[in-house]
């Protein structure tokens, strides 16, 4: 995995101290944050990978972003705020400019118009935060698999 991938993951990811059984809102939303630049970097990728290949792992990834967002964030930004959904949105709405500026960083970093290996991996390593649906599981690993492949290939 690129030295730089991990260190941006390992720089928002330092903003906790949870343990991994109990993730901190500030690894998800790096999850969050990770799975959405991937997803929407799919149309740069769209003429060196197969359609097909490409709305596989859309889906995967798109699964696993809704579930993260609307099943594990959300509820947790408000259990945190004892139920105030004002001050959830508020959070939110900084995670969200945390987001934009994580993807800047990797759309630096990440110019080559290729799916790597190294995405599948750091979203991979998102899925031990939580218990993950078991249709939403099915979807991001086959996602994830193609994800693989594709890296693989020379186009």
């Amino acid at each position: 995995m690129s030295k730089y991938l991990v260190f941006m993951v390992g720089l928002l990811y330092s903003l906790s101290s949870v343990w991994a059984a109990n993730p901190s809102i500030n690894k998800l939303n790096t999850c969050v944050a990770l799975v959405e630049f991937v997803d929407s970097k799919l149309d740069d990728y769209a003429d060196h990978y197969s359609s097909e290949d490409m709305a596989v792992v859309h889906r995967g990834l798109s699964a696993y972003r809704s579930f993260l967002q609307d099943d594990v964030v959300t509820p947790k930004l408000l259990s945190m705020y004892g139920g105030n959904a004002v001050q959830a949105k508020l959070m939110q709405t900084l995670f969200d400019r945390q987001k934009k500026t994580f993807a800047s960083h990797l759309n630096e970093r990440y110019t080559e118009k290729k799916l790597f290996t190294d995405y599948a991996a750091a979203i991979n390593d998102c899925t031990a935060y939580t218990r993950i649906k078991p249709e939403v599981v099915k979807s991001l690993n086959t996602a994830l698999d193609r994800m693989i492949l594709m890296g693989r290939q020379v186009k």
